[in-house]
């Protein structure tokens, strides 16, 4: 029987960070003092608020409370941790810390700058990186570059995601949810009785297993005959774990985890129009009405195009009604919507890791010394198909819809040079329209992705020196194969195929000094990493026709070689018992590459140098802990992805930004004014957007430029974030415990990315961002817990996300050229009911 489960093993915790106990979420101690909060590295003890870095955990406990299954679940979860998930593509999400975002979550060619780890390998792409993950145990997100411990660089930090390991002792734990938009969640983990000895024969074997899914019907109605409703859920995760304990000193674990999701994606809400001309002037809506009543001159003439008053007439008043209707609808959370190809994800992901430790000990000068090896492969595959917005375009029987308005322009444009008779560009407009359509977006695309890993670890600890020595070795190979249609027929249906691959290495170094100053007070930590990389990609653009003649073919090889040296320092003191500081200078990097979805898009690598200083205490005789940091940074040629539709088509371009100076800070406050009262206050805040950007250039002659530097805003990430909260134990029954959590998060509004830019008619334009409210989420539990059923614990849990349902729009999409503007907005209130059972 089991009711807290605990590893056999003592972890490298983070990834054998000398400096990285995470501080988690406290819990109540015994006498209404916080949990002092103790992680153990290689037989060394050490309190969560004696280590010099600015890191959160979240506890199991803490999971649980949150409701978080994956890395989407954390955006404004925690101070200085924000993002998005891309539109259209599911489980695929963006995270942003400090300010720096990591860009588009769903192109392939992009590296994260926030590294995500599971069970301490690191995830090589955010395609994927957002599925649900089977027993999380905690998750431990460090904020600032991670360059010297991790096993690849990132610029604004690391979010690693711990499972539960055997314990070797039988156990079950088993949770179900039921709550309304008919929600169903199960979960269940097993832990099976350990077999053999230690040190004997084979040694021991305990292994356990772990499954969860979740189901729920779609948040928002599709009016479309046929189609599914928007943002449903349907997700598995599979995880198993085995540990091979040789002898006390020799182990090795592994584990293998599988997610998978069938799902339709978020609404894709219009909320409004891009001017049709570059100065501003003339809108979508007052463009097809002049339309209409030019329509209606031609079909007079005597001899005119009979497919003027029989298709397009009606046509313009359909897509007239439908675009007036998304603008009377306004912005906001509609209840439904439409699609002409409703947005489907499916995605799997199969990982393994295998982790082999040896303790070996006391060996002369290297001290008490631990080797371990880590090797690992991921593999992804998703496809993505549907709508990027919610106009139904689909023909009738005699051809008619709500055509794309650029299809309606470009009628207009060849009838209105020929006074309304039919000519050979014109038959192959409408010839066109038959054979694909005339609808605004339709996303066609699967990727293909896999990855390997080895890190061999040396982690030593003498008197006054504890170190970290280590090798690390990354290859993957990446698959995308895109056959979007946007502005159909315009832009014909040609595909967009490439391959990349990387293959990387580093040499990583870390150790802390404690030299004896002031009584032992002072402590200095130093590392370094030099790593080298080789990025390749192969480009396969197929020739294609367009109603208006052929496009050719692209077809295309690079390669790049990358390298770097990356490092930091850090100085703690111990001011007293009770309040610890540090300074921390640091520098990161990520590589630069080539962008695939546009042809032959190289982009330059990136790189950070941040100062931070920081304090943690503990106080009133530990029941309040104040932990805080200031930190300013300097970003160079910095990554940005931006929605570009310059060839008709939105893609995903990579652009190096040019300079960064930004400056920020978090608080994180806990106390326990009352036995079994815990509260909670985290704040953070940045400022700062670019120093330096791009210019947005013409194509006409003279060339036109707009200096965009004091136009691009740092995306993804509010200037405030609050987060406040409350656990409380109401009363202890003769049945079990009743207590409560609640927590609201709140943060500023923001924009959505860099900057939106397009050529319109030659000339450069940059659009106003859309801009992402500020919004306030208030989620809460109330638990019946401790109730003893047998020889196991049962919880009763009535639990409520968004509850005060605020309407919020998590991202937009500005298509430019393409003349929409599209919103996906956040889940709206949800509640039920939640079943755990321990034994």
């Amino acid at each position: 029987m089991q009711h807290a489960t605990t590893h056999r093993h003592a972890p490298l915790a983070l990834a054998i960070s000398l400096l990285s106990a995470p501080v988690a979420l406290p819990a109540l101690a015994q006498g209404a003092a916080l949990e002092e909060v103790v992680v153990t590295a290689q037989k060394r003890e050490e309190s969560s608020q004696d280590t010099p870095i600015s890191i959160t955990a979240l506890s199991e406990t803490a999971v649980e409370n949150r409701g978080i299954a994956n890395s989407e679940d954390l955006i404004g979860e925690l101070p200085g941790l924000s993002g998005y998930t891309a539109p259209g593509s599911r489980g695929a999400s963006s995270l942003a810390m400090r300010g720096v975002s990591a860009g588009n979550p769903a192109n392939l060619s992009l590296d994260p700058s926030v590294a995500m780890y599971m069970d301490g390998v690191y995830v090589g792409k955010l395609v994927g990186s957002a599925m649900d993950v089977a027993e999380i145990e905690r998750i431990e997100v460090l904020r600032g570059p991670q360059g010297t411990l991790y096993g690849r660089n990132s610029t604004a930090g690391a979010v690693n995601f711990i499972t539960k390991k055997p314990t070797g002792e039988f156990g079950v734990r088993a949770s179900a949810k039921a709550g309304n938009y008919n929600f169903r969640e199960f979960k269940t983990n097993i832990d099976l009785p350990a077999f053999g000895t230690v040190g004997e024969g084979l040694g021991e074997f305990a292994v356990n297993l772990g499954y969860q899914t979740r189901l729920r019907d779609g948040f928002y109605e599709n009016d479309s005959p046929g189609g599914d409703d928007f943002d449903d859920l349907d997700r598995q995760a599979w995880r198993f774990a085995a540990s091979w304990n040789i002898t006390d000193r020799v182990y090795v674990d592994y584990i293998y985890d599988h997610s998978e999701l069938d799902e339709i994606g978020a609404l894709q809400q219009v909320v409004g129009y891009t001017p049709v001309d570059a100065g501003g002037n003339v809108s979508r809506l007052d463009a097809m009405q002049g339309l209409l009543q030019a329509a209606r001159g031609w079909a007079a003439n005597p001899g005119a195009d009979s497919r003027i008053a029989e298709r397009w007439i009606p046509s313009l008043q359909q897509s007239i009604n439908a675009y007036q209707n998304a603008l009377d609808r306004g912005e906001g959370r509609a209840d439904d919507g439409l699609a002409d190809f409703a947005p489907a994800s499916q995605n799997d992901v199969d990982g393994h890791s295998l982790t082999a430790t040896w303790e070996a000990g006391e060996l002369g000068i290297f001290g008490d010394v631990t080797f371990k090896s880590i090797t690992a492969y991921r593999e992804v595959e998703t496809s993505v198909f549907g709508d990027l917005e919610d106009i139904d375009s689909r023909l009738d029987g005699n051809g008619v819809g709500a055509y794309s308005d650029l299809v309606h322009l470009t009628l207009g444009q060849l009838y209105g040079a020929s006074g309304g008779y039919a000519f050979g560009q014109v038959d192959n407009l409408w010839n066109g329209i038959d054979d694909i359509g005339a609808f605004h977006t339709k996303q066609d695309t699967y990727t293909g992705y896999e990855q390997f890993s080895e890190e061999l670890q040396m982690v030593g600890s003498t008197d006054r020196v504890d170190y970290a020595l280590g090798l690390y070795y990354f290859e993957d190979e990446g698959k995308y194969r895109r056959n979007a249609i946007f502005a159909a027929p315009l832009n014909g249906a040609g595909s967009q195929y490439y391959d990349n691959a990387t293959e990387a290495w580093a040499a990583f170094s870390q150790a802390t000094w404690t030299p004896g100053w002031f009584d032992d007070r002072i402590a200095l930590t130093f590392g370094l990493r030099y790593t080298e990389e080789e990025k390749e990609i192969d480009y396969n653009y197929s020739a294609y026709e367009t109603p208006f003649g052929p496009v050719p073919a692209q077809i295309a090889s690079r390669d790049e070689s990358f390298s770097n040296v990356s490092g930091n320092f850090t100085l703690a003191y111990q001011f007293t018992d009770q309040v610890n500081g540090f300074f921390r200078y640091a520098t990161g990097y990520r590589s630069g590459g080539f962008n695939g979805e546009v042809f032959n898009n190289a982009y330059d690598e990136e790189t950070i140098e941040q100062y931070e200083v920081g304090f943690k205490s503990d106080l009133w005789n530990q029941r309040l802990r104040i932990n805080g940091s200031l930190y300013t940074y300097t970003y160079e040629d910095l990554q940005v992805s931006q929605i570009r539709t310059d060839t008709g088509a939105a893609t995903s371009m990579i652009t190096n930004a040019g300079e960064a100076d930004r400056w920020g800070g978090e608080l994180e406050m806990m106390v326990s004014p009352l036995d079994d009262l815990v509260l909670g206050l985290s704040y953070s805040y940045v400022d700062g957007d670019f120093e330096k950007f791009p210019e947005v250039c013409g194509t006409n002659v003279p060339t036109t430029c707009i200096d965009t530097s004091g136009m691009a805003k740092r995306g993804a990430s509010p200037d405030h974030q609050v987060s406040v909260s409350a656990d409380y134990l109401f009363a202890r029954t003769p049945v079990g415990n009743l207590t409560g959590y609640v927590q609201a998060n709140w943060q500023s509004d923001w924009v959505e990315t860099a900057l939106w830019s397009a050529v319109v008619g030659g000339e450069p334009v940059v659009y106003d961002h859309q801009g992402m409210d500020e919004r306030t989420i208030v989620n809460a539990r109330l638990n019946l817990e401790d109730i003893q059923v047998g020889d196991g614990y049962l919880r009763v849990s009535l639990w409520g996300r968004n509850l005060t349902d605020d309407d919020y729009p998590n991202f937009a999409v500005n298509f430019g050229t393409l003349g929409l503007i599209a919103e996906q907005y956040g889940a709206p209130r949800t509640y039920g009911l939640e079943v755990t059972y321990d034994y």
